[in-house]
């Protein structure tokens, strides 16, 4: 696959920095949508853009723009997110929509106004990052599971659809080390219950013991240059290739009381 342009979401830290500066190394054309800009002086080929993706107006009249100004990019990473953290009876009416904005329908918007060119074209790959939360959805963090999971429903539902191109790949990804956790919208910690809380402080001891960021940017490069649609798995070892297998073979029941035990 030539990748000669790429357009990815949530370019400033974590996986998405880590992939800028993965394919910034084969002098690719970068784009980047992010709120931060700075310690990327360095990169020449790297154009930033400011888009608010939690407001789907926003996100749609962006796409449009950059589709008329650059064309087509030939890989789309549809990478940002954040999450909220939240007991249900107190989580936010605000973030409902802000999450599903950001997890959920940005990247469907971006993929509306990118996939039909990419197949005129006879070219290009989408990556989506999901999550293994789509499997083991994590405690307290409801529309980040419910967001990430139809995202990757939507994915599997391209590649039905696209026979060719574009190619379309799943990435449901677990921790990586990254400023997730600190840039999540939370309640008030010393407000959380106790059973609350410590699914927190295990949230957070998985974070700590997760691979670094490149690990995922290399997982994703790999399976771009490969060129075919795919459901892909990453994290530690257990998270990327025990947790999945685990999944299948296990019934629900299990797999809800191993999430009970790991957190609670």
């Amino acid at each position: 696959m030539d990748i000669k342009k790429i357009l990815i979401t949530g370019g400033s830290r974590g996986i998405g920095r880590s992939i800028i500066d993965l394919f910034h190394q084969d002098g690719v054309e970068i784009h980047a949508v992010s709120r931060n800009f700075q310690d990327f002086q360095k990169y020449n080929n790297l154009r930033f853009h400011s888009v608010d993706l939690s407001n789907a107006n926003n996100t749609n009249k962006f796409a449009k723009e950059f589709l008329k100004k650059h064309g087509a990019p030939d890989l789309l990473i549809n990478n940002a997110g954040t999450g909220a953290f939240f007991e249900w009876k107190n989580f936010p009416l605000e973030e409902i929509d802000r999450q599903i904005n950001l997890l959920f329908v940005s990247p469907v918007i971006l993929c509306r106004v990118f996939a039909p060119e990419m197949k005129l074209q006879n070219s290009g790959v989408i990556v989506n990052i999901s999550s293994l939360a789509t499997l083991y959805p994590v405690p307290y963090m409801p529309l980040y599971n419910a967001g990430k999971s139809a995202l990757s429903s939507f994915s599997q539902s391209l590649m039905l659809e696209y026979e060719s191109f574009p190619r379309v790949i799943d990435a449901r990804f677990g921790d990586f080390k990254s400023e997730f956790n600190k840039t999540s919208t939370k309640q008030e910690l010393e407000k959380l219950s106790a059973r609350a809380t410590k699914a927190w402080e295990k949230i957070e001891l998985q974070l700590v013991e997760s691979p670094h960021p490149l690990v995922a940017a290399k997982l994703i490069k790999k399976a771009v240059l490969i060129n075919k649609s795919s459901v892909i798995y990453g994290g530690g070892f257990f998270q990327g290739s025990v947790a999945p297998f685990i999944y299948r073979v296990l019934p629900t029941i299990i797999k809800l009381k191993i999430l009970i035990h790991r957190y609670f």
